[in-house]
């Protein structure tokens, strides 16, 4: 009867959570939190609602706890590096994707990490080096071919880059991050239609992919259509939630506003 009861409970709140009621979800499973502290996984549930809700340094504390528990649980040592390196502590973050490779030398993913950090902190070659060591592990790793592509564009190697992101929706036509890389790359180029085609793809794959709807919004205002930009800014402005993109969302709603304003005429 208890394990139902606490299942049901852990339930609710994930399920509260899914459908963006982040403060629902954090009252519930913190309830649950304060009395199985002893549990791991009541650390990491509690820790995902208040990371959901924008509360990286609670959500973090949460998962120390849940480490100290189990210190040897991989995804939450991964989930742990991610919001580490989200709020700056590059070095961190490093050592949970290292302990991670500690664990398992074979985590591709860990080593991509690594180098997304590295990328970061503009360590270009350690980066590379990072992602490359992740391709020899799993040579279709599609995470460590857009990785490896945004590090290439980033040293200048654009046709280098070009190829790994086209690497990336080879393998795998359905990630929409490989298309909308691909496509926020010729956009940089300014080939438009070509970067339209494959931003259009990454939301038909993720209605939700607010970023490709950004991207689509300039690629517009560049082809000077206002009436479409409007219609994709306004997408970007209803599935960007972060609290980390509250800068960039005040600047898209000053933009339509004067968007809006240029049609009236």
């Amino acid at each position: 009867m208890g394990e139902t009861i606490i299942n049901s409970e852990i339930k609710k709140g994930l399920d509260l959570l899914e459908s963006g009621k982040a403060l629902e979800a954090i009252a519930i499973l913190e309830a649950y939190w304060k009395n199985h502290k002893n549990e791991p996984e009541s650390c990491f549930y509690l820790g995902d609602a208040l990371a959901e809700n924008g509360d990286l340094s609670e959500a973090i504390e949460r998962y120390r706890d849940g480490l100290k528990l189990a210190p040897e649980d991989a995804d939450a040592l991964t989930t742990l590096g991610d919001m580490l390196f989200e709020t700056g502590k590059h070095k961190d973050a490093i050592a949970c994707y290292k302990k991670v490779l500690e664990l398992d030398p074979q985590d591709a993913d860990a080593l991509v990490s690594v180098g997304l950090v590295y990328n970061s902190q503009e360590r270009t070659e350690d980066a590379i080096n990072s992602f490359n060591q992740a391709l020899e592990l799993e040579p279709d790793n599609v995470f460590a071919w857009n990785a490896l592509g945004d590090s290439l564009y980033g040293k200048g190697d654009v046709e280098g880059a070009i190829k790994a992101f086209e690497h990336g929706v080879e393998i795998d036509p359905e990630d929409p991050v490989a298309h909308f890389n691909l496509g926020e790359l010729l956009y940089d180029l300014e080939e438009l239609e070509e970067a339209e085609e494959e931003c259009l793809e990454a939301v038909r794959l993720d209605p939700t992919y607010g970023m490709a709807y950004l991207t689509l919004g300039g690629i517009c205002m560049d082809m000077d259509r206002t009436a479409d930009a409007i219609a994709y800014f306004e997408k970007y402005l209803k599935y960007e939630t972060s609290s980390q993109a509250t800068e960039m969302i005040a600047e898209v709603k000053a933009v339509v506003e004067g968007l809006k304003e240029e049609l009236k005429g």
